[in-house]
């Protein structure tokens, strides 16, 4: 007996001392993955801190890149009221403050889903005047078959239609939407991509508008804020940043929607990157055909 537990214990000392060998150098590479890990998230959140000040305070660089033809007649089409303040601040601060610039704004609901639809365009109205847009300049929609849901899709022809009858009554020349993503990929916000791409594949829009549409990022770099400042200058083509008084201006703006100006939402406007970057992508004909194709299956 006492012989046979001998024999296991000269086969089984060297694996358990193998096992802790290899335990040893595992918790080892671990802790220098973390050091390396907490010595990268440090020197990133330095080069941030450093590019927002060579940016917005000692104006040695320059973020912003614009769109290539200079625009006149600027159309933002959104979905809901308060889709100006939330996501594409920004940009319309950008283009109102442009000399010559003339700068509408198309909503397609009035955000009826809560019953509100009255008082959410008279919101709509007062953050438009702090945003800078002109109350003859707004347009807001209340078609029966564009309701305001998160899990409606909105009829690509109809919206389309609604579309295109603004960009020719106001001779638009630069178009401004949703991408395919929506941001939020809120079925509404998705639609108007739909729409506008089902415009330019069938050659419904003049050859004179620009479409550009509002890049979607992923959940990290969504609340990231000035963290995302690298990514977004190294990857986008046309890119606009807003100074900490365009924030305040646009935290006034949004708290024109009273009836949305809830704790989640207050948390989005501090948090979010949309509130100090927006990137945008020209609308490509080939991706566009690739997207109608997908959304058909």
């Amino acid at each position: 007996m006492s012989q046979d537990f001998s024999w296991l214990q000269s086969r089984w000392i060297p694996i358990i001392g193998w096992f802790k060998s290899i335990q040893l150098e595992l918790r080892t590479y671990l802790n220098e993955v973390l050091e390396h890990l907490l010595l990268f998230l440090i020197f990133y959140i330095i080069l941030c801190l450093l590019l927002y000040l060579l940016i917005m305070q000692w104006k040695l660089l320059s973020f912003r890149k614009d769109v290539k033809v200079t625009p006149k007649r600027v159309l933002f089409v959104i979905a809901h009221p308060d889709d100006e303040c939330m996501f594409f601040g920004p940009t319309v601060l950008n283009f109102t403050r442009r000399p010559g610039c003339l700068v509408y704004l198309m909503c397609l609901s009035t955000g009826k889903n809560y019953g509100m639809g009255t008082i959410r365009k008279r919101e709509l109205y007062a953050a438009c005047k702090v945003l800078g847009i002109k109350e003859e300049c707004i347009i807001v929609q209340n078609h029966s078959y564009l309701p305001d849901s998160m899990s409606v899709k909105w009829p690509a022809e109809i919206a389309a239609q609604l579309i295109l009858h603004q960009v020719a009554l106001y001779d638009i020349d630069t178009l401004i939407t949703f991408d395919k993503h929506g941001i939020s990929r809120h079925l509404n916000h998705c639609s108007l991509y739909f729409a506008v791409a089902h415009l330019s594949t069938t050659k419904q829009l003049p050859n004179s508008c620009n479409v550009y549409v509002l890049e979607s990022v992923n959940i990290v770099r969504k609340y990231w804020l000035l963290l995302d400042i690298p990514i977004s200058y190294i990857l986008s083509r046309i890119r606009y940043i807003a100074t900490n008084t365009d924030r305040c201006l646009l935290k006034r703006a949004m708290q024109q929607h009273q009836s949305q100006y809830v704790w989640f939402r207050k948390l989005f406007l501090r948090f979010s990157r949309y509130q100090m970057i927006n990137t945008l992508q020209k609308m490509d004909r080939q991706d566009i055909e690739l997207d109608l194709e997908l959304d058909d299956d």
